[in-house]
This record gives C-alpha cells, sequence and structure tokens, in this order.
C-alpha cells in the first residue's frame, strides 16, 4: 500500500493494524461489499487497540474471530479494515487524542461523532459499504446523525457480541451503518439469527422530546414526522414522562452504564493505569466512585420506566423521536453541555433494549450553501428488528417519491 493511499485511508478513519482486502467467501448476498470494523472486534491472529495504545500493548493477538465479522465474512463481505474508535469506546464525540479526530466526509471541519467514528467515516467517505460498530449509549446512533447514514441499534441480546471487546456488557450492541435503507436490512437478516417482521400500523411522538433539540431543527423534525403519517394507519401523540417521573433518566443511564463499565474494565485499569484523554478519565472516575446506593435507585427507575415504554409501545407501535439534539459540532468544540440533552434521547432504547433505526432523509441547509446531514428515528420494542427494518425501507422509499413529485 503506497503512502498516498495508507493517507488517504487514515483520514477515512482506518487504523494501520490488521488485515485489509481479506475475503473468506466468494458467495453470498454480500458478495463485493466492502466491510470496516471498529477496533473492538477480534480477528484471529491479530490484535485490537480499543482506541488504546496501552490496550494494544497489554492484550495477546486474539485466538478466534467474533462472530459478527464470522457471518458477515461468510456471506461475501470483504473486510476492509479495522477502524478508529473513542478510548475503550467510552465517548459520543469521535475525538481520540492517540490516533486523531475523525473529520466528518460529509461536512469537512465537524466532527463524525463516536464512539463509532471510524466505520460510520469510511462509509460516508465510500471507503466501505458497510460500517460495523456498536452502540452502548449512542455510539452508532450519533455518528449514523452526523454522518448521514442509515444506523442501527438493533435489540439488546439480538446479535451476538462474542469476540467482542465490550464497554458495558449490560447494554452494548452490535450495530451497523450502510448508505441504503435497503443494504441495512440486508445484513440485518444475516446477523439477526430470530426476528419477527411484524407491521407498524401506529406511529406515536412525544412533543417532549423536541424540546431538546436546537430551536431550528424543531420544525424541520415536525414537518418529517407529517410526511412519514401516511406509512402508518394512525398517528397519536404520547407522554414518556419525561418532563415527570423520568426527567433524569440520561443520569440513570449514566449510572448503571458507569457501574457496569467498572466491573468490566475495572481491574485492567487498575493494574495498567493506562494514558486516557482527560474526558475519558473523568468518566472512568465517575463510574469507579458510583455507590450501590445509587444503582439501586438507578435500577428502579429504569424497571419503571421500561414497564411504561412497554405499555406504550406495546402491539408494535412505533416510535418517532429525534436521533440527535444537533447536527454534528465543529471539531474540538466543546460539548459538555450537549451531552446530557444527547443522553436523554439515546437512553430510551439503551435503559429497555429497544431497537432504534437512524433514517437521515432530512439534511439542513446553512450558510454558503453548505447541508449539513440530519435526521430522525424510528424506535420499536425490542424483538422486531426486521420489522423495524423492513419499514425503515418503506418509510425511505415513501419519502423519496413524495420529493419525486
Amino acid at each position: 500500500m503506497n503512502s498516498v493511499t495508507q493517507h488517504m485511508r487514515s483520514a477515512a478513519g482506518f487504523c494501520t493494524h490488521g488485515p485489509s482486502r481479506w475475503s473468506t467467501s466468494t458467495t453470498g448476498p454480500l458478495l463485493g461489499q466492502r466491510l470496516a470494523v471498529k477496533d473492538l472486534y477480534a480477528i484471529e491472529g491479530y490484535p485490537n487497540a480499543a482506541g488504546c495504545p496501552d490496550w494494544l500493548s497489554s492484550h495477546r493477538p486474539a485466538s478466534e474471530t467474533a462472530t459478527a465479522i464470522r457471518l458477515l465474512m461468510d456471506e461475501g463481505a470483504e473486510f476492509a479494515g479495522f477502524t478508529h474508535t473513542d478510548e475503550l469506546a467510552y465517548s459520543l464525540e469521535g475525538n481520540n487524542e492517540h490516533y486523531g479526530k475523525t473529520e466528518n466526509p460529509k461536512l469537512p471541519g465537524h466532527a463524525s461523532g463516536g464512539s463509532s467514528m471510524g466505520s460510520a467515516a469510511a462509509v460516508a467517505s465510500h471507503w466501505a459499504d458497510i460500517g460495523l460498530g456498536t452502540d452502548t449509549g449512542g455510539s452508532v446512533r450519533v455518528p449514523a446523525s452526523y454522518c448521514g447514514l442509515f444506523g442501527i441499534r438493533p435489540s439488546h441480546g439480538a446479535v451476538s457480541t462474542h469476540g467482542l471487546i465490550g464497554l458495558a456488557p449490560r447494554f452494548d450492541t452490535v450495530g451497523w451503518f450502510t448508505q441504503d435503507p435497503e443494504l441495512l436490512n440486508r445484513v440485518g437478516h444475516i446477523l439477526v439469527p430470530k426476528s419477527r417482521s411484524a407491521r407498524s400500523s401506529v406511529l406515536v411522538f412525544d412533543e417532549q422530546l423536541f424540546e431538546l433539540v436546537d430551536s431550528s431543527l424543531k420544525a424541520p423534525l415536525v414537518d418529517a414526522l407529517a410526511r412519514i403519517v401516511p406509512c402508518f394507519d394512525q398517528v397519536r401523540m404520547v407522554d414518556l414522562g419525561l418532563s415527570r417521573a423520568y426527567h433524569g433518566i440520561s443520569d440513570v443511564f449514566r449510572v448503571l452504564q458507569g457501574r457496569a463499565i467498572a466491573n468490566y474494565h475495572g481491574k485492567w485499569i487498575d493494574e495498567v493505569q493506562p494514558s486516557l484523554s482527560a474526558a475519558v478519565q473523568a468518566r472512568i472516575e465517575m463510574a469507579l466512585a458510583i455507590t450501590d446506593c445509587e444503582v439501586r435507585d438507578a435500577e428502579f427507575v429504569r424497571a419503571s420506566f421500561k414497564s411504561s415504554l412497554s405499555h406504550i409501545l406495546a402491539d408494535d407501535v412505533t416510535l418517532f423521536l429525534p436521533t440527535t439534539p444537533t447536527t454534528a459540532p465543529a471539531l474540538g468544540e466543546d460539548t459538555t453541555l450537549l451531552r446530557p440533552r444527547l443522553l436523554t434521547l439515546t437512553a430510551i432504547a439503551g435503559l429497555t433494549g429497544a431497537a432504534q433505526v437512524h433514517l437521515p432523509l432530512m439534511p439542513q441547509a446553512h450558510g454558503r450553501g453548505v447541508s449539513h446531514p440530519y435526521g430522525f428515528s424510528l424506535l420499536q420494542l425490542a424483538g422486531n428488528d426486521y420489522g423495524l427494518l423492513d419499514l425503515t425501507e418503506a418509510v425511505t422509499n415513501h419519502w423519496n417519491g413524495d420529493l419525486n413529485r
């Protein structure tokens, strides 16, 4: 590989370690599809960095290949390379101080979002067709929104995490990006071994969720909701309780994710004392300091919220919601105040195990003719991943057909 190509691959989010242009099958529904893989998935004989040089130096090469990679490659996909992630995947920013910031291919000067930023950037820049990532607290959904991609967080547990370096196993999911919904669906039918494919006839929304987004995005979201109503038999407004009983779900998720991270990574962190960025180090210290009392209180709210959402979304009802409160922030922008709003949106699926897909159908025009990728999400209770993927295709086809009239 010459230096120019290597530079271009690096800019597109690829790591320098691991195989590339590797295939194991010459047949299958993914034949010819290039697969970019977040640097958390094991490949036999190769090491992973997990976004952290100290992880790379303290772990041996993998002894077996992750199930998700094996399934996709058995169906003809070609492994294009490992892609960068935030340190230990513990960020939504897409900024790795060790391996560099991953610039948004569709919006130069702006972030790709984390922590699956490399896989998103690889697909957005057309260096890959499928980007395999992980989503714990929004790490596929956020980059999908920022980079203008279709991206799914499937039902928790729907896809095997065998061979995955986790973050918080009780919330970790295997997610993926594509440029179109048909390929997103095709990948889903390979990775998700069992799922219902029920049609959703009811669409619901909560106006309180629109209050979490920047004011300039509220009207476009309302317009988008109105445009997809014909895909359903009925639409109605609901109250998820986010301004009352569940106003603190972002903190509930923070506590429960933090305890799961401490349980999973605590021993390694204590033994190795890795060099981490200030932001990730602060989150690790927060996670290690969480008390049992905080966990008990958070568990109570989580259980109540999950029960409430299960009642609202029963019978394959679909929730329309913003994926992110903003379009992609500028590289290096302070996102401290954005994070709680962002986690409130992403925690809905995280705390309940629900499946959620981002649809990049409403880019927002800004000054000088620059378009900022943006879109919305559709969310359903766990277990109907095939149905949600089919719905994503149907809504996209309706949207595009409406545009062409």
